[in-house]
């Protein structure tokens, strides 16, 4: 799964601001009590996606990220991803004030479907039930006052495929109980409604569902069929990784677990055991318990002078792996790191130059966790 699929979904996903829409319409008039039915929206996601984006709070990080000192540096990611651009626009549609509506929404998620594709996914929303009426009247504020929508059925369910204006496109709609999914492609939503029907969803799958904790606010979290980084597994198939954003004015942080069967516990274990050591004056690669803490041992007693050397010392001297590097000097040689560094880094290498990357996993129990921070230079 390329996460640059995520950062650049605002292009072209005209569907998904739509969905925003959707979501802000039917909760404005909710009070809290009414808001949001008891749903497992993993439930609702075929076992077959590639990556999940899942938020409560999409206004809170639209907010956050500008205030950030490295904004400017991530500018592409910025501005074309969905979480930044939404709120400018939905207000076209809805004839709401956007101030305070993040609120309204508690959770979004969105599948991924196909990697090569910004059109191939689902957007899930949490919503109090009720018909969908309101979605004809956004689709008619953005498209024109004669959208009306085909009904099919697909195993007893009922999909609404609206035309959307003069464009090429369609949008399937499946309304439920406590929740309204969305696609470009009904195939996607026919999907959706096997997963349901057949209890295919992401909620049964062995490796995903240990996944499925209780996160406090204003979370954005990615799942990936991925290891925490490409080194340590070949086959991702089985390979679940979390990377849960946080930021600040200066750093930028992704924390998290990997998820695998059993089975596959031993193989982690040895490719982090035969990675090799790696020392240069902009990176660093150290694995194996003893010689990581002897590493970050040395950095404590030298003079922290430069950004590298303060974030090699912060890392942990428990970890069974770590990583520094200026990423200026990885994008210069990306096929040399790229083994260390999840893929959805070095798709989008250019765009992180101005960062030093300090990153860990830990062993405990048999499950690994892994931090990646973004520590900003400039």
């Amino acid at each position: 799964m390329k996460f640059r699929t995520v950062v650049k979904i605002g292009v072209g996903l005209s569907v998904l601001l739509f969905c925003v829409g959707v979501a802000f319409y039917s909760f404005i008039s909710l009070t809290d009590a009414e808001k949001g039915k008891d749903v497992n929206m993993f439930a609702l996601i075929p076992d077959d996606s590639n990556g999940i984006l899942d938020t409560d709070n999409i206004g809170f990080y639209t907010s956050e990220f500008p205030r950030t000192s490295y904004a400017i540096d991530l500018d592409t990611l910025h501005h074309s991803e969905l979480i930044n651009n939404i709120f400018t626009d939905i207000t076209k549609y809805t004839s709401v004030n956007t101030h305070g509506l993040s609120n309204q929404i508690k959770r979004l998620i969105i599948s991924f479907h196909n990697s090569n594709s910004t059109n191939d996914v689902v957007a899930y929303f949490k919503i109090a039930g009720g018909d969908n009426k309101f979605v004809l009247d956004i689709l008619r504020q953005k498209y024109g006052p004669d959208i009306y929508p085909k009904t099919e059925e697909y195993r007893g369910r009922k999909i609404e495929i609206f035309p959307l204006g003069k464009t090429a496109n369609f949008l399937s709609v499946l309304n439920g109980e406590g929740y309204i999914v969305v696609s470009y492609h009904k195939a996607l939503i026919e999907r959706v409604i096997d997963a349901i029907k057949d209890g295919t969803s992401l909620a049964n799958d062995g490796v995903f569902s240990k996944l499925q904790i209780k996160k406090s606010a204003n979370y954005l979290t990615f799942y990936g069929r991925m290891a925490s980084f490409p080194l340590l597994s070949d086959d991702n198939s089985h390979v679940w990784s979390e990377f849960e954003l946080h930021l600040n004015s200066d750093v930028l942080y992704l924390s998290g677990s990997m998820y695998e069967p059993d089975s596959c516990l031993q193989d982690i274990r040895t490719r982090l055991d035969n990675i090799r050591n790696f020392y240069t004056d902009s990176v660093v690669i150290v694995s194996g318990r003893e010689k990581v803490d002897s590493c970050i041992t040395n950095a404590f007693s030298k003079p922290k002078n430069r950004i590298f050397d303060q974030c090699l010392s912060n890392l942990s001297k428990e970890a069974s792996y770590i990583m520094v590097a200026d990423m200026d000097k990885v994008a210069q040689e990306p096929e040399l790191y790229s083994p260390y560094i999840p893929k959805f880094i070095c798709d989008n290498i250019e765009q992180f130059r101005s960062f030093i990357i300090s990153s860990q996993v830990t062993e405990l129990n048999g499950k690994y966790s892994h931090i990646y921070v973004f520590t900003y230079k400039d």
